[in-house]
């Protein structure tokens, strides 16, 4: 028994759009991961934090693991005025999960990072 022609098209027809819709989810270019914790440890933040602008959802009990492109992005948060008090900068590499501490205590609240590059303490900048 032969399978028809149509049926023939039909399944490379499908094959192709299933082809199509998996390097269509693909994540172009290189990516990397930003960890956020913040001290205390509260069933959600009240601090809005934003990053490159982006506004994040508030951190839920404590913790969030943010999945970005590989770059330098700056940390921010609301401040007086609605104005953007920057924290600090997060370096984001290829497969690597960059930490950063937020004592959001403070107002604005402080960026504490695990590794951090050389320089002053107002031009942070947390690397993985």
């Amino acid at each position: 028994m032969r399978p028809s022609v149509g049926r023939i098209v039909g399944l490379t027809a499908s094959a192709a759009i299933v082809a199509g819709a998996i390097v269509a989810c693909r994540p172009s270019g290189d990516i990397g991961y930003v960890q956020i914790n913040t001290v205390p440890v509260a069933p959600v933040t009240q601090a809005t934090l934003y990053l490159d602008a982006k506004k994040l959802d508030p951190i839920q009990q404590g913790s969030a693991l943010l999945r970005q492109s590989v770059g330098t992005l700056q940390l921010t948060a609301d401040s007086y005025g609605g104005a953007h008090a920057p924290l600090c900068d997060v370096e984001v590499k290829k497969d690597r999960i960059t930490s950063i501490t937020i004592s959001v205590l403070e107002r604005p609240p402080r960026c504490v990072c695990k590794f951090s590059s050389a320089g002053n303490a107002a031009g942070r900048k947390c690397v993985s």
